[in-house]
């Protein structure tokens, strides 16, 4: 016979295992490691008719992950849907103030079993405007973080820099500037668009 008292017991049992399993079916990861920063040239392509011009330096961040800590929705097509990366990048600039550029990328028929890349530019028009200066670097950014969602569901976070992690998430501090004056770039908004295609993630297409 079950009583009220082993109802509420069971009850209790069957939501803490409910939590359990939610807890572990959202494991966040890590990939702060592979947090990577490069100079990257404005590339020369040979065609009929070339122009001259001085290829300037752009500033790319990327990190790897193999996303393989959530399923799929079916195992015998190990792809993700939809994954979205959260951008966040501080810089120093040469105004004495302190910027907070954000961008948000969705990327589509992402595997699920290899790893793959993800990235952001700053062109060199902006790395001039912010810095003063014509090649910026690591050193011209005070932080860098976001997040990674998958199907919605966040799945992990990178960071780079003095602060915490999450610290995209709170409020921006009185000497921090948010602007969208400065624009992040998605690698198919740069001339890398068509360059190491295999190495990165699709990105979502307006039209799509």
């Amino acid at each position: 016979m079950i009583t009220l008292r082993s109802f509420k017991f069971f009850l209790s049992l069957a939501c803490f295992a409910g939590l359990m399993g939610c807890a572990l079916a959202q494991k966040v990861e890590d990939f702060s490691s592979s947090l990577n920063f490069d100079d990257l040239q404005s590339p020369q392509v040979n065609i009929a008719k070339g122009k001259g011009f001085k290829p300037k330096d752009w500033l790319e961040i990327e990190f790897s992950a193999k996303l393989d800590n959530v399923e799929s929705a079916n195992k015998n097509e190990p792809f993700h849907d939809s994954v979205t990366v959260s951008w966040n990048i501080i810089l120093k600039g040469q105004d004495r103030k302190t910027y907070w550029v954000k961008k948000t990328v969705e990327h589509v028929n992402v595997p699920a079993d290899e790893e793959i890349f993800f990235s952001v530019y700053l062109s060199p028009n902006t790395i001039k405007r912010i810095t003063g200066k014509d090649r910026g670097g690591k050193n011209d950014l005070e932080a860098v973080g976001g997040d990674i969602s998958i199907n919605g569901a966040r799945a992990g976070f990178f960071k780079a820099g003095k602060f915490k992690a999450g610290w995209w998430t709170a409020d921006a501090p009185e000497t921090v500037t948010v602007t969208q004056k400065f624009p992040l770039l998605s690698k198919d908004q740069t001339p890398f668009k068509l360059f190491w295609y295999d190495r990165y993630a699709e990105i979502r297409q307006k039209d799509q």
